[in-house]
């Protein structure tokens, strides 16, 4: 296992250099920050479209206790934590490719409490939070993204659900192009999150307009 960790870090090494590892390790264990904005939409003026996926690929809806479906390597070490999101009630949405799950979506129906973010958001009768979108970025040049999003909003407004939120790094450049691109806007609410030596903590303000995309590598909002 210490072979496979070392040969792993040899890897990144290589392959992002000392200064890019040695900046992830800081964030990682030390401390890092984000700034999020909320996205929301209504369900009935979402543009969705045709919902077409490639051969090989197939969609699945989860929820209680039916079981995680194998995941593909990338997001493998996640199983448990998938195990806990469906044990609290929330609804998991998988995209598999020849039976693997490449990608997923997992959403709120009910008030939503993370502990570990110390973050609360309330989910009014017809809402739903979306709490976590994933998918392999070896999808995204397939194009894996977009029907996937179109199926789980259909999906959820066919579930009687108009008000659709969730929260996005600002960072998050393919996030955000892709709920924008289904109509969602940022609906004035910034969520910044601070996590020091594991430990987390996060500051919930209004605002007004709109802020968009963030560089943090530059300081200033991206087109």
């Amino acid at each position: 296992m210490a072979d496979g960790r070392l040969a792993r870090l040899r890897h990144r090494l290589r392959r992002d250099g000392v200064g890019a590892v040695l900046r992830k390790a800081f964030a990682d264990h030390v401390f890092r920050s984000s700034a999020s904005v909320v996205l929301e939409a209504d369900s009935r003026d979402v543009r969705l479209g045709e919902i077409r996926v490639d051969p090989g690929v197939a969609l699945l809806a989860i929820s209680g206790d039916d079981p995680v479906p194998p995941l593909c390597p990338w997001m493998r070490h996640r199983h448990a934590d998938f195990a806990r999101m469906l044990k609290a009630g929330l609804l998991g949405f998988f995209v598999l490719r020849d039976r693997i799950a490449v990608g997923c979506a997992w959403i709120a129906l009910s008030d939503h409490h993370d502990p570990r973010t110390r973050e609360y958001y309330a989910v009014a009768p017809g809402e739903a939070y979306h709490f976590s979108w994933l998918l392999d970025p070896a999808e995204r040049p397939r194009g894996t993204a977009l029907p996937f999003v179109r199926w789980v909003v259909a999906t959820l407004r066919n579930r009687g659900v108009r008000r659709m939120y969730g929260v996005v790094d600002r960072a998050n450049r393919a996030s955000y192009r892709v709920l924008e691109r289904f109509g969602y806007r940022e609906s004035g609410t910034l969520v910044r999150h601070y996590v020091l030596l594991h430990r987390c903590w996060t500051r919930v303000s209004r605002y007004d307009g709109t802020l968009g995309l963030y560089d943090p590598r530059r300081g200033r909002r991206r087109a």
